[in-house]
């Protein structure tokens, strides 16, 4: 069973492996440390006394976005990154908030399912958002809580 608990800016040394090898652009260890402080939510997924598993999230009144998840490669395909989710979702609304945003890679098919299933909709397009072999990828912008209009 996978334990979670919260991570601190001391825990970005062994975030960044999985960062690593989960993302074909990684976030720096710079980037994963500025991550950290009063507003940010960051926790991480343990399985067997290994990390396997993080999000990244911020709130700031009753909204959150969630900037990254992360599950290693290896440990893919279990339902973990459905677990992370939820987890962050549940932490979210437990401290108040009702409107969930990311953004997610036009490419990323599998994330967008998860997120889809998980109550997320498509509300917009970053053009260009991130850096992609080819130059540059859309993000797709995606919206859970209370209805937008």
């Amino acid at each position: 069973m996978l334990e979670f608990r919260v991570l601190s800016v001391l825990d970005v040394p062994v975030m960044l492996p999985l960062e690593q090898d989960a993302h074909a652009y990684p976030w720096s260890d710079s980037v994963l440390s500025a991550s950290f402080g009063e507003r940010y939510q960051n926790v991480g997924a343990w399985w067997q006394g290994q990390l396997v598993g993080f999000y990244v999230a911020d709130a700031l009144l009753d909204e959150s976005t969630l900037h990254n998840l992360c599950v290693v490669p290896e440990y893919q395909g279990r339902g973990w990154g459905r677990a992370l989710l939820a987890h962050y979702l549940q932490q979210t609304a437990l401290a108040g908030c009702r409107c969930w945003w990311l953004e997610v890679r036009r490419s990323n098919i599998r994330a967008q399912q998860l997120y889809l299933q998980q109550g997320y909709q498509q509300v917009g397009i970053r053009k260009g958002y991130y850096r992609a072999a080819t130059g540059s990828e859309d993000a797709l912008v995606m919206h859970r809580g209370e209805r937008l209009d």
